[in-house]
């Protein structure tokens, strides 16, 4: 989508989505309070009112080094934990407003549950032995703020420059440790698609990079480090799984990274901020999503893989307790399954019979609306609409012209999934949909939504 198609859209469809151009906090960003547009600084958009503005001589965005890193937390006023201290990372300069606001907004882009989210303030206790962490949380921030509009992301971009440059030198010196740097790497990598122009980055350098960092995380096993490992391997597998129809066959793992496959296992009893209980299941994912896109590309099939999937699909049991998490594994255990049949057909069928070939068709279809109505029982207000664009694609790409009232209902949660994390990739998912739903409809050819995106030369990231 180009800039001027992305801002004509967000300007038809204002009454019902926050953009840049109708979000109240966008506007309070452009305006400012009186004192700071005389100053003629950006104000802090964090609260209605300004309140460094309210100390008369005090400058709106603080740059302070990381030795005076101090800044209060309204919603903590009469706590001891009000004010937040960090000691000296480096002798690097800190925006406090900037990482405020990733505590506060940014991070909650990132996990699904807001009341247990280890990317807000719990992410404080890993930033002292990590300075491109630090910059890397200011770059995410600043563009978030600014909704990822490139002509706004310079300072986002600067920021992103010196967490790479901070990262190769802690790579070189070994400064941090080999778990804090893997966070950052992913974390950058994982950025990419949300700071591209155009649907084409997703981070590959970054992803062809980290199966060789996470085996030997793994085989090190440090238990200093647990917690951290824990978080950074289910970083890896959702970001693996988004990225897997992207990834080129050639850059395809030639093996199985037996360490991961052993912890993903054992690890879905442990609460994820992004997984949750169900990391096997998106690794599971990923390998179904690279087997799709070698067939796509005119690969051999693999009859005893696929057998094997689509086992471990229709056997898979979810353990999440809680209702609209079970719902959403649900719906991303069927997406798994309708990949499946919708490029494979019937697996371990070489050549369907026009029957077979008709039950799968029926199958994929009543697949896709089971994910569609798994997906809209979860409210529009709930931090799980952060990941939903994976399956609301491969459901939506089924519906055809007399599915008008489904097409309708995915519209309107994609926009809410916009709305709740700003990231332009989700308005890139409905321009696909709403193309490959124009091709269907004229019935001169029949299209993978994959298919398109490899037409366009997209590498679109979802989610």
């Amino acid at each position: 989508m180009t800039t001027a198609s992305h801002q004509s859209f967000s300007n038809t469809e204002s009454h019902s989505l926050d953009t840049p151009e109708s979000s109240p906090t966008r506007q309070r960003s452009r305006s400012g309070c009186r004192e700071c547009r005389q100053r003629k600084v950006k104000c802090d958009e964090t609260f209605p009112v300004c309140q460094r503005c309210q100390r008369r001589g005090s400058v709106c965005q603080p740059t302070l080094r990381t030795s005076q890193w101090q800044f209060e937390v309204p919603w903590l006023a009469n706590s001891p934990l009000n004010t937040i201290s960090l000691p000296p990372i480096a002798d690097i300069k800190v925006d406090a407003r900037l990482m405020r606001y990733w505590l506060e907004a940014t991070s909650q882009m990132l996990s699904v549950d807001s009341s247990n989210n280890p990317f807000s303030f719990p992410i404080l206790k890993y930033v002292a032995g990590s300075p491109s962490l630090v910059h890397f949380l200011q770059s995410a921030s600043a563009a978030q703020e600014a909704y990822f509009y490139q002509p706004e992301m310079s300072v986002s971009l600067a920021k992103r420059g010196q967490a790479l440059s901070a990262l190769r030198q802690e790579l070189q010196t070994r400064s941090s440790s080999l778990s804090h740097c893997f966070l950052t790497l992913l974390m950058l990598g994982m950025s990419s698609s949300w700071m591209a122009m155009g649907p084409t980055d997703y981070g590959r350098e970054h992803l062809l990079a980290a199966p060789a960092v996470a085996d030997m995380i793994l085989k090190e096993k440090d238990s200093n480090n647990e917690e951290l490992d824990h978080l950074t391997m289910g970083i890896y597998v959702y970001w693996d799984m988004a990225c897997s129809f992207c990834l080129d066959p050639v850059d395809h793992p030639t093996e199985r990274n037996g360490s991961l496959e052993t912890y993903v296992k054992e690890a879905r009893h442990k609460f994820h901020p992004i997984t949750t209980h169900s990391i096997d299941l998106y690794h599971l994912l990923g390998q179904v999503g690279r087997y799709c896109r070698v067939i796509v590309d005119g690969g051999r099939r693999d009859l005893l893989f696929e057998v094997s999937c689509e086992t471990s699909l229709i056997e898979y049991e979810s353990i999440e307790t809680d209702m609209m998490a079970k719902s959403l594994t649900e719906a991303f255990r069927k997406h798994g399954l309708l990949l499946l049949y919708r490029f494979c057909g019937r697996p371990g069928a070489f050549q369907p019979s026009g029957t077979i070939l008709s039950e799968a068709e029926h199958y994929a279809h009543q697949l896709a609306l089971d994910i569609i109505e798994l997906i809209l029982s979860i409210r529009s207000c709930s931090p799980y609409v952060n990941i939903q664009a994976v399956p609301l694609l491969s459901a939506g790409s089924e519906m055809t012209s007399l599915d008008s009232f489904q097409r309708n209902q995915i519209r309107q949660r994609l926009k809410e999934v916009y709305s709740t994390n700003r990231l332009v990739s989700t308005l890139w998912v409905l321009e696909l949909l709403e193309e490959l739903w124009a091709v269907h409809d004229t019935g001169m050819t029949h299209i993978t939504w994959l298919e398109l995106m490899l037409s366009k030369n997209w590498r679109l990231r979802v989610g």
